[in-house]
């Protein structure tokens, strides 16, 4: 089985050890005949904290996947939770997961309620669309998607490869505890980097609660496993009428022709 993570961004040489640790702790949790191979787009603003920002970026995210499909793997991964979800699935025929979607279906059989703890008040609104675009809103808190504070930056993630405790478990705590007095029973990282560098780093339940906090990025990536095999086994991938059903691929190439895609 090969797998594609599609980052949202350009490479940044500048986060390399970000990139490095990702790799080292997320490949061992997978099958030892999964194939992961990460990829960086060839075009981005590099800047998803705004909702216009969020749109373009989505062109060429899809545009990755459309590479990664037509390159041979058998299931797509976005690793942000700003992702194009629906319409990568419209247009491929292969699984696509979320970061966003996966561990939010695999929070619903670990608890009642849960929570999603993310890094900046702009990412909170793109995560709001979702969960409600994913109908999971009941399942979810009230206020069910909040924001550590300061909000993150390059610095606060570097610093976090090598100690997740020193500023992000901290804040993260501090929303985490507001969000169980509040109902949630599971607490998702709403982040695809920071929740592979609290697994590395032991860290996978607020003290003294018994609730868990989740690598949503590892999590994803497992059930996008599961989905896979579901495909290359089963043959089932996705419903092929309204929603889901791909356009004809002449007039999608068109259309991506006239923004000058191909």
């Amino acid at each position: 089985m090969k797998i594609c993570w599609i980052h949202p961004t350009t490479r940044n040489d500048g986060l390399s050890r970000l990139w490095d640790k990702l790799d080292a702790v997320v490949r061992p949790a997978l099958r030892p005949d999964t194939e992961l191979e990460f990829r960086f787009l060839a075009q981005s603003g590099n800047f998803t904290r705004s909702l216009y920002a969020e749109h373009l970026n989505s062109v060429h995210m899809v545009e990755a996947a459309l590479r990664a499909r037509d390159d041979g793997f058998d299931g797509v991964y976005f690793g942000c939770w700003n992702d194009p979800l629906w319409e990568t699935r419209e247009v491929l025929d292969i699984p696509v997961a979320s970061v966003g979607e996966q561990s939010m279906l695999a929070a619903l059989s670990m608890g009642k309620r849960f929570a999603v703890v993310t890094v900046s008040e702009k990412t909170v609104a793109a995560i709001e669309n979702d969960l409600a675009a994913y109908g999971l809103s009941s399942r979810a808190i009230a206020n069910p998607v909040r924001s550590i504070l300061p909000e993150s930056d390059g610095g606060l993630l570097l610093g976090s490869v090598d100690d997740p405790h020193a500023n992000f478990i901290p804040r993260l705590e501090a929303v985490a505890a507001n969000c169980i007095r509040d109902g949630a029973e599971v607490i998702l990282v709403g982040c695809a980097y920071y929740g592979p560098l609290l697994r590395a780093a032991g860290y996978g339940e607020i003290p003294g609660t018994g609730v868990p906090v989740l690598d949503s990025s590892t999590v994803a990536l497992k059930y996008l496993e599961a989905m896979t095999d579901i495909s290359l086994k089963l043959g089932v991938v996705k419903s092929n009428r309204r929603h889901l059903k791909a356009p004809p691929r002449e007039a999608l190439d068109r259309a991506r022709a006239s923004l000058g895609l191909i």
